[in-house]
């Protein structure tokens, strides 16, 4: 009679600890799964981009002295989407590692740092997923940069750019694969936005933009639905 007592308590306390164990585990997953399920709603991961290109300057309103030039320019940037589609931090360098072509003052291979903001355009999936349209907004620190009366060898300015990309991976490239299928061409056009004005002249030129056009390659991330 005892052993039928004992086996009876026995078999309530594994079927308590089966049963709070049930319950403690369909709390911790529909935990997992309110907690997990904003996050992939927004599906905004912080990405690296690699984008080599080209850079061309002073092709438009140059300054006195200032030729027309062009080189190859390496860009790295690191995109951080926030919860705000408003509110996208940049962060990354850009350099022509092989300088300029032409006699240009520009014709340096020193690399320009920057950070900023990416403000929203014209979203992809306004144009059928080929082209977005953003306007980044930096502060840089460059050789030169200030203005000409920035008397050391580095300086920062305020930069606004347009930039435009062209998903032509995930449009024409999609069966070589999940690296091809990322790929993207842009343009981009930016204008210092500092009021630097010209020594010799005394005017200050607010339109002498730079171009850099190239191939984005997404490193990581899954980007940010831009």
């Amino acid at each position: 009679m005892t052993f039928f007592h004992d086996s009876l308590r026995s078999m309530r306390i594994r079927t308590m600890l089966a049963s709070g164990f049930a319950s403690g585990l369909a709390s911790v997953l529909a935990g997992v799964v309110l907690t997990s399920a904003p996050a992939a709603a927004q599906d905004r991961t912080p990405e690296l981009l690699l984008q080599p290109g080209m850079m061309s300057a002073d092709f438009l309103s140059a300054p006195n002295g200032y030729p027309s030039t062009s080189g190859f320019n390496l860009r790295f940037a690191t995109i951080v989407p926030t919860s705000s589609k408003w509110w996208t931090l940049i962060v990354g360098a850009s350099v022509t590692p092989y300088g300029t072509s032409g006699a240009s003052p520009r014709n340096a291979n020193t690399p320009v740092l920057f950070i900023g903001n990416v403000f929203p355009g014209i979203a992809r999936e306004r144009t059928g997923g080929w082209v977005d349209l953003q306007f980044p907004l930096y502060l840089t620190y460059a050789y030169g940069g200030g203005g000409a009366r920035n008397r050391a060898l580095y300086g920062r300015d305020f930069v606004g750019e347009a930039a435009l990309q062209v998903h032509v991976g995930e449009k024409v490239l999609r069966d070589l694969g999940p690296v091809f299928s990322r790929l993207r061409a842009y343009v981009m056009l930016n204008q210092v936005l500092t009021p630097n004005e010209d020594l010799s002249t005394g005017e200050v030129d607010r339109f002498n933009p730079v171009a850099l056009y190239g191939l984005t390659i997404p490193i990581g991330g899954r980007g940010s639905p831009r």
